[in-house]
C-alpha cells in the first residue's frame, strides 16, 4: 500500500515533497506542475497524468520522457478514465480550486483511489490564518486579477512576468533580506518565495493572475469536503503554502 509523508523539506528550493512506497498505480490530476511529478514517478509503478489541457499534456510528455512508466490522459475531472477503486495514491495540487465545483471534483478524484489510498490536495486558502490588514491588502489586487485574467492570453502571459519581475520577486527578496538580519518574516507578503526561483514567481503569478476562477478556502472548510468525499485522518501542513492537507480513503 502506498504511504504519503508531507513535511517540509529544508534545501535550496525549500518545496513541500511527497514521499511515496510501494504505489502500483498513482492518480496525478493535472499535468501542469512537473516539478511534482518528477518526484513521485521513480517511486511508482504506473503514474496516470491527467489534465483537460492538450497543450500542458503535451509539454508534460516532453519533459516526462525518460519516465516509461508515465500514462497520459486528455480527461477533466468529471470525466477521469479510470476504473474506480484502482489507484494507490492521488494528488491534486493547485488545480480544484480552479473548476466550478470543487467539492464534486474532490470527490472524483477519491473514487478512484483504493481503501487505504492517501490522497494529497492543496487549495488555496482563505486567508483565515492571516490578520485583517493582509486580507485587506490581498483583496486590493483582486480586481486587477478579474481585469487581467479575462484579457488575451498573450497580454495575461506578459502582465504575469512583469508582476513577478516587479512584485513577487522584490518583496520575496525583501523578505529574505529581512530574515538574513534576524527578523520574523512570516507575515510579509510573498514571503513564500523569498527561497524560491524566479520561475516559480513567474508561473505563480500566471497561475494566480491569469485564471478567470480562482475559489478560496478556510482549512474547516477543506477538512469538510475532504471528509464528505470520504477520506479519514485528515492532517494539514502548518507549513505554507496554504492549505496542503493529505487523508486516507475510508
Amino acid at each position: 500500500m502506498a504511504r504519503v509523508d508531507l513535511r517540509h523539506r529544508d534545501n535550496a528550493d525549500g518545496d513541500w515533497f511527497l514521499s511515496v512506497a510501494g504505489a502500483y498505480a498513482c492518480l496525478w490530476k493535472s499535468a501542469a506542475p512537473l516539478r511534482w511529478a518528477t518526484l513521485v514517478a521513480p517511486k511508482v509503478g504506473t503514474l496516470h497524468c491527467i489534465d483537460p489541457a492538450e497543450g500542458a499534456l503535451n509539454v508534460a510528455r516532453r519533459n516526462l520522457a525518460s519516465y516509461p512508466n508515465c500514462e497520459f490522459h486528455l480527461a477533466g475531472v468529471d470525466t477521469l478514465p479510470m476504473p474506480d477503486e484502482s489507484a494507490d495514491f492521488g494528488y491534486s495540487l493547485g488545480v480544484l480550486h480552479h473548476i466550478p465545483d470543487t467539492e464534486a471534483g474532490l470527490k472524483a478524484c477519491v473514487a478512484k483511489l483504493k481503501p487505504g489510498a492517501p490522497f494529497l490536495v492543496y487549495l488555496y486558502y482563505a486567508f483565515d490564518n492571516r490578520p485583517a490588514w493582509f486580507r485587506l491588502l490581498w483583496r486590493t489586487t483582486e480586481a486587477g486579477r478579474f481585469l487581467l485574467s479575462r484579457s488575451p492570453y498573450p497580454l495575461r502571459f506578459a502582465a504575469s512576468q512583469v508582476i513577478a519581475a516587479t512584485i513577487y520577486w522584490p518583496l520575496a527578496r525583501l523578505a529574505r533580506f529581512a530574515e538574513k538580519r534576524g527578523r520574523n518574516v512570516d507575515a510579509y507578503p510573498l514571503a513564500y518565495y523569498r527561497h524560491r526561483a524566479f520561475y516559480v514567481m513567474r508561473t505563480d503569478a500566471l497561475d494566480r493572475f491569469g485564471t478567470r476562477l480562482e475559489k478560496r478556502f478556510t482549512r474547516k472548510q477543506i477538512e469538510s469536503m475532504m471528509t464528505a468525499a470520504g477520506l479519514k485522518d485528515i492532517s494539514f501542513s502548518d507549513h505554507p503554502p496554504h492549505w496542503c492537507a493529505a487523508g486516507i480513503k475510508r
